[in-house]
Order: C-alpha cells, then structure tokens, then sequence
C-alpha cells in the first residue's frame, strides 16, 4: 500500500501555528495559561494524526481500511480546529494588555493631567 501523506493544508496551517507560537512567546504571550492548553492540545491532535496516518497506511482490507481512513479524517478535523484555536487564544492574549490599559484609563482619567 502507498505511503499516505498529510494533507498539505493541514500541514501548513500547523507550520502556521508553530510560527504565530514561535512569535508569541518571542512578544511574552507564550506563558498565557489559554495559549499553553491551547499548544498542548494541538501537539496532542498532532501525534493523534501521525497515528491515525500510521494507521491507514497499515491497514489491509476494505473495512480495516475505511475505519483507518474515517479516524483520519477525524484527526485532520481535530489538527485544524486545535490551530483555529490556538490562534484564537493567542489573539485573545494580545489584547489582554491593550484591553487592561485601556481599563485603567478609564478608572483614572485625571492621572496625567495633573
């Protein structure tokens, strides 16, 4: 049997994630608790897919091999919704800041006009 390939939009939306990561610890949104989970899930869907490939690629027979390719499919499903999130997570990080600020200027609005 032919040796199955990730599906390259899977594959680049995770190189994605792994770069708005690489960025978001570089700008201190990386140790967000949210952004954390959010990067655990994702390695964890991550290796489900590599197993689910491994899977369909043993898999021999017309049901052992539409099982594989359902569980597969699950697991491409399962990689992008965690990318979806993991970007939403560290979107939501970066306004964090901005939206505290603004808070803060709000509650004190004579702060610097003494």
């Amino acid at each position: 049997m032919a040796k199955i390939a990730l599906p390259p939009d899977v594959a680049a939306m995770f190189a994605a994630c792994e770069r708005a990561y690489e960025l978001a610890t570089r700008a201190d949104y990386g140790e967000n608790p949210n952004v954390i989970a959010a990067v655990g899930e994702l390695r964890s869907v991550w290796k489900g897919l590599h197993i689910a490939n491994c899977d369909l690629v043993m898999a021999k027979g017309f049901f052992a091999v539409e099982l594989a390719s359902m569980r597969f499919d699950r697991a491409c499903r399962a990689t992008r919704k965690a990318c979806i999130k993991l970007q939403a997570e560290i979107a939501h990080a970066a306004a964090e800041p901005a939206l505290h600020n603004r808070c803060l200027t709000l509650a004190n609005p004579n702060q610097g006009g003494e």
